[in-house]
C-alpha cells in the first residue's frame, strides 16, 4: 500500500514538474548575435536588391509582408512560409496575400541571407525548437525609382500618401456619413499611356458605399498623372490604392 501511494507522488510529482518546466521562459533566437529588428531590416533590403537587379516593377510588388521562420535547436531555418488573412491562429495576419512577384524576390532575398541564427533557449539554456514570425515593409518607391528613371508620377511625386490624402480629402469620409464603415480600401486601376483612368478590380473595401466614393475620387485625378516611361515611350501602368479608412465615431 505504501508503495503504491509513493508511486502515486512520485508520478505527480513529475507531471508538476513537467508542467513547471512547459512554462520556462523562452529567449528567442538572435541572429548575428543581434535583435530580429536587424534581419528584418537586412531582409528587406536584401529583397530591395533582387527587385532592382531583375528589373521588377515596384507595382507587381505588394507594400507590406509576413512571412514565419521555425528555427530548430541547432539555429537552422528549417521553413519559411507567408502568412496573411487566410492564415489560421497565430499565422493570421490582417494582410492580403501577396503577389506572385513578391513571393519569388522575398524568397530569393531569403535564400542570399548569410548570417546565422542561434537558437531560442529556455532559462535553464536548453535549445528549443522556435517560430520566429516577421512583418515588414518593402521601399517600393526606392525600388520603382531604380528599375525605372521615369516611373510614374502623381502632380510630380511618386504616388504613395500623397495620392492617398489626395483620394481621402474628395471621398468625404466622415463619421457622421459613415457611422459604423471603417477599414481598408484596395482599388487597382490603370493610367494609360494617355493619362486616362481606367478601373481594373476592387481588391477589397469594407462597403460599396465608400468603394463608389473612392472610385469616383480617383477617376477625378485624369490629368494629374505623369504615365511611366521606357525609352521615352509612355506606357499603360497597373497603380493600387490603398487606403485604410478609421471610424473613430465612437471615441
Amino acid at each position: 500500500m505504501n508503495v503504491k501511494i509513493l508511486s502515486a507522488i512520485t508520478l505527480v510529482g513529475v507531471l508538476l514538474g513537467k508542467a513547471v518546466y512547459a512554462q520556462q521562459p523562452v529567449t528567442p533566437p538572435r541572429y548575428d548575435g543581434t535583435v530580429v529588428k536587424v534581419y528584418m531590416a537586412r531582409l528587406a533590403a536584401m529583397a530591395e536588391d533582387v527587385a532592382v537587379e531583375e528589373r521588377i516593377p515596384a507595382d507587381s510588388l505588394s507594400a507590406e509582408v509576413a512571412v514565419a521562420l521555425r528555427i530548430d535547436t541547432l539555429g537552422h531555418v528549417v521553413e519559411f512560409r507567408f502568412l496573411d488573412n487566410t492564415c489560421e491562429g497565430r499565422d493570421r495576419e490582417e494582410l492580403e496575400p501577396v503577389t506572385f512577384m513578391t513571393r519569388q524576390v522575398v524568397e530569393k532575398a531569403f535564400g542570399r541571407m548569410t548570417g546565422a541564427w542561434s537558437p531560442a533557449r529556455r532559462a535553464d539554456g536548453r535549445a528549443v525548437n522556435y517560430v520566429q514570425r516577421l512583418r515588414f515593409r518593402l521601399p517600393l518607391q526606392r525600388i520603382e525609382q531604380q528599375v525605372n528613371p521615369d516611373p510614374l508620377l502623381f502632380m510630380g511625386e511618386i504616388p504613395g500618401e500623397n495620392f492617398f490624402r489626395w483620394v481621402a480629402d474628395r471621398t468625404g469620409y466622415h463619421s457622421y456619413r459613415f457611422p459604423t464603415t471603417g477599414g481598408q480600401v484596395h482599388i487597382r486601376f490603370y493610367v494609360e499611356a494617355d493619362g486616362r483612368i481606367t478601373i481594373d478590380e476592387v481588391l477589397c473595401s469594407p462597403s460599396e458605399r465608400l468603394t463608389k466614393r473612392v472610385i469616383r475620387a480617383i477617376r477625378l485625378s485624369r490629368g494629374k498623372w505623369t504615365p511611366r516611361k521606357v525609352d521615352g515611350v509612355p506606357q499603360r501602368t497597373a497603380y493600387t490604392f490603398r487606403g485604410n479608412f478609421i471610424n473613430d465615431s465612437s471615441n
